[in-house]
């Protein structure tokens, strides 16, 4: 007699599937940020994590590793600016302003 082994495979939700941070089955705007420091992540997790970091602001207000990180990831096309200011300020630590993604595409052109 022949057992089948039934397998159970997570479907993802749709909270999870309209979650831009929901990487390889996790959910990386619940990562603490510091983690970036040390990653244990896959690459697409990281981008994630740091996405979430510049789309929050919380990545101009930190350490300058932080920043600067997130700004060479932008300038190579790895994420981008968010698409739009969250409740936050939308300046760095420096009160510097930081642009929308529409608003640095329009500061290219």
């Amino acid at each position: 007699m022949v057992y089948k082994q039934s397998v159970t495979r997570s479907k993802e939700t749709n909270s999870q599937k309209s979650n831009p941070y929901f990487v390889d089955g996790k959910d990386m705007s619940k990562v603490p940020i510091y983690e970036l420091e040390d990653s244990h992540y896959t690459w697409k997790q990281t981008k994630a994590l740091w996405q979430y970091g510049v789309d929050t602001g919380i990545v101009w207000r930190l350490q300058g590793w932080y920043g600067r990180t997130a700004q060479d990831l932008i300038n190579r096309g790895e994420i981008h600016y968010p698409k739009k200011h969250s409740g936050q300020s939308s300046t760095d630590y420096y009160g510097n302003p930081i642009p929308t993604n529409k608003q640095y595409k329009s500061l290219k052109n």
